[in-house]
């Protein structure tokens, strides 16, 4: 299907280089995925006074179904902006992610406060929704660098994040904390709705509702399984599984008959896709898994701890997390600078793996000392930034600009579920090394810990063979859809027609 064309005033794409519309734009962009970072951590923080407000056994759905339907609606809403125009489709994610927030802080009992959390779980599809819009308006250059910016710019808030939300439940309590967010969110949405102009372009074909319904249906009740495995019992539990499998051969197979299918599988035969949701994957669940290991390695007390332990307490440990998120954020800034003069984003998305083996292996070898912690937390927080920083400009570099918002939104789909899937394989991992504490709670005996680091070591190298052997992009087979050489906008230039199926032949894996 071709992409039909239409104006909607100025486009900022059209000038060439850097303006102010365009920075402007830049940051508001990178202030909404701040919000989605608001959104994944001030319910962590703030769980205690919620639960004093309302005492319930099942606070940790808060987060669970905020991930749920973030998940979901990754690759239905990508392919609702190429049908209808990304900017349309992200603003109306954010609305509805503000009117949740709005509910939450008004909430009268833990149900409402609970169908608050659904409702702003769809912001987190704005992780590939914002760098589709970026690639339809910007020029070349510009896209790749803002593509990774207001990504990695997620980094930045979590500096601050602590201190903000401790102060507004200090004052406001919980609902406090979800007014900030409901302002923050509704006001950038407003903000990017006067900057930014729509995308001209078009899918010409109606929604694969079924399509839609269908995947929806494969994909919940496998993160309700990951999710809440643990807690149910993984046997009992597997009913979900079966089901969410069941429906995913039903899903592939009505999108082979399907004419505009809700997620194009035919690009997924390209190596340069598979590689980005295969190695992304395997980053955002490294960091989802790990980042959680690191507070384990700084705060458990020595006394407990025995051979590892530092002993920090939440403050002192600032000391190390605000530097690794500072690393997160020059990295991505940096990878941006090069992807914008026209490096192939496939070289830091492997350099980015790489990063997180050689964090992992130093972790392995020595985490006894502040000195070799913080080194192993500054590597984990470079190899992020890099890693976030490839990822969307990869995607836009091998996808039609017609598939963009599907296809981001389906890598994104890889990248939750793996992150989902790889912190609940560490607890188990873990789980026979647990010891009660003398003063209350749980500790992990250094032997558990230093074997999940060499298995996620391992694993990141298996990345890293499987892309230099089975998804090598040999002559022939690259697909360059976006280059930052081209000297307009995607929307200018691309006329969004899916490839011929011989050119998908050709670089079958």
């Amino acid at each position: 299907m071709a992409l039909s064309m239409t104006k909607n005033g100025s486009d900022p794409g059209s000038a060439q280089g850097w303006t102010v519309r365009l920075i402007v734009g830049t940051i508001l962009m990178a202030m909404v995925l701040e919000a989605l970072s608001l959104g994944t951590s001030m319910v962590s923080i703030g769980l205690p006074d919620i639960l004093k407000a309302f005492p319930t056994t099942q606070g940790g759905w808060l987060t669970t179904v905020y991930f749920l339907v973030g998940a979901v609606c990754a690759p239905l809403l990508g392919k609702t902006a190429d049908l209808y125009g990304k900017r349309r489709v992200l603003l109306i994610t954010m609305m509805v992610s503000g009117v949740g927030a709005l509910i939450c802080a008004v909430a009268p009992n833990f149900t409402i406060l609970l169908i608050g959390r659904v409702l702003q779980g769809p912001i987190l599809a704005t992780l590939s929704l914002i760098p589709s819009f970026v690639r339809d308006i910007y020029p070349p250059k510009q896209a790749a660098f803002a593509a990774s910016i207001t990504v990695t710019g997620m980094g930045a808030f979590s500096l601050a994040a602590p201190t903000v939300i401790g102060w507004l439940l200090a004052n406001y309590g919980f609902r406090g904390m979800f007014l900030f967010d409901a302002i923050w969110t509704l006001g950038l949405c407003v903000a990017i709705w006067v900057t930014l102009p729509e995308s001209k372009m078009r899918r010409e074909a109606k929604p694969d509702l079924l399509g839609g319904l269908i995947l929806a249906g494969a994909v919940l009740p496998v993160m309700l399984y990951v999710s809440m495995g643990r807690t149910w019992g993984w046997l009992e539990a597997s009913p979900l599984l079966l089901i969410g499998i069941a429906l995913g051969f039903l899903f592939v197979r009505h999108t082979r008959n399907a004419n505009e299918p809700i997620i194009n599988l035919s690009l997924f035969r390209r190596k340069p896709l598979v590689f980005v949701a295969f190695a992304g994957a395997i980053s955002y669940s490294i960091s989802a898994s790990i980042y959680q290991l690191i507070p384990l390695l700084a705060m458990t007390s020595k006394d407990n701890g025995g051979t590892y332990g530092l002993g920090l307490n939440t403050i002192e440990f600032s000391g190390i997390a605000t530097p690794k998120q500072l690393a997160t954020v020059i990295g991505g800034v940096v990878i941006g600078f090069l992807l914008a003069r026209g490096r192939n984003p496939r070289i830091f998305l492997t350099l980015g793996v790489a990063l997180f083996a050689t964090a992992l292996i130093s972790l392995a070898l020595a985490h006894d000392t502040f000195a070799t912690v913080m080194i192993g937390s500054l590597l984990l927080g470079l190899a992020g930034g890099v890693s976030n920083a490839a990822i969307p400009n990869l995607v836009m570099r091998a996808t039609p600009v017609g598939d963009q918002g599907s296809t981001a939104g389906t890598v994104q789909l890889c990248t939750t579920g793996a992150s989902s899937i790889l912190p609940v394989v560490m607890f188990a991992v873990l789980a026979p090394y647990m010891m009660a504490a003398p003063e209350g709670g749980v500790f992990y005996q250094d032997q558990g810990i230093t074997m999940w680091l060499w298995i996620s070591a391992a694993i990141c190298v298996v990345a890293l063979v499987v892309g230099a052997t089975v998804l090598r992009e040999r002559r022939g087979e690259s697909f360059e859809e976006f280059s930052v050489n081209s000297p307009n906008p995607a929307s200018d230039t691309a006329d969004g027609v899916a490839p011929p199926a011989a050119d998908l032949e050709a670089n079958k894996i």
